[in-house]
């Protein structure tokens, strides 16, 4: 969360209306930053940190899907949906079995539902970086616990830093854990 104890999230829509619209329902609950293009939206990425990112499907330049792939591989730890009013739901079927979307919604949207989405993502959000953390912090922890030779360290414990390795490698490569 940011100073202000709101979760930053980013809504890109090419319809300056929608984006309007949006950001007077969610400007109480949560830090809004808008996007009319995929371009404005890497800006204000590249500018801000961003929880959660929601992109209309259907836009000019770049489809929502194509711009939220762009977003996993620059910025693994937000959360992505789409929404959008078209039945594009090849491509965001697509998109969810590939892990770039967290979720699909529809437009025209329930206010209540979206918020609840939003909340939802948000919550996502803290649960992927303090597991990211927690990571960071074991891989410390065996690191410098006691200065072990690698013979001592070839059991169980170069085991766990292994895959604590492998889980932070695979987290940074927005990737779902392997056991």
């Amino acid at each position: 969360m940011t100073e202000n104890g709101k979760h930053p999230i980013l809504v890109v829509d090419d319809e300056p209306e929608i984006l309007y619209s949006l950001r007077g329902l969610l400007r109480r609950e949560f830090e809004v930053h808008t996007a009319g293009s995929a371009e404005e939206a890497m800006e204000v990425l590249r500018q801000h940190p961003v929880h959660a990112v929601m992109s209309d499907q259907r836009m000019p330049e770049m489809t929502g899907v194509e711009l939220l792939t762009e977003v996993q591989g620059r910025w693994p730890d937000a959360v992505r949906m789409v929404f959008t009013g078209y039945s594009d739901i090849k491509a965001v079927i697509d998109a969810i079995n590939n892990g770039h979307i967290f979720r699909y919604i529809t437009k025209p949207w329930d206010a209540d539902e979206l918020k609840s989405v939003l909340r939802q993502a948000c919550e996502e959000y803290d649960r992927v970086v303090e597991r990211r953390e927690l990571l960071q912090d074991l891989r410390t922890y065996l690191e410098r616990s006691a200065p072990l030779t690698e013979g001592e360290l070839a059991g169980e414990g170069r085991t766990l830093l292994d895959r604590v390795g492998r889980a932070l490698e695979q987290h940074a490569a927005g990737q779902p854990q392997q056991r």
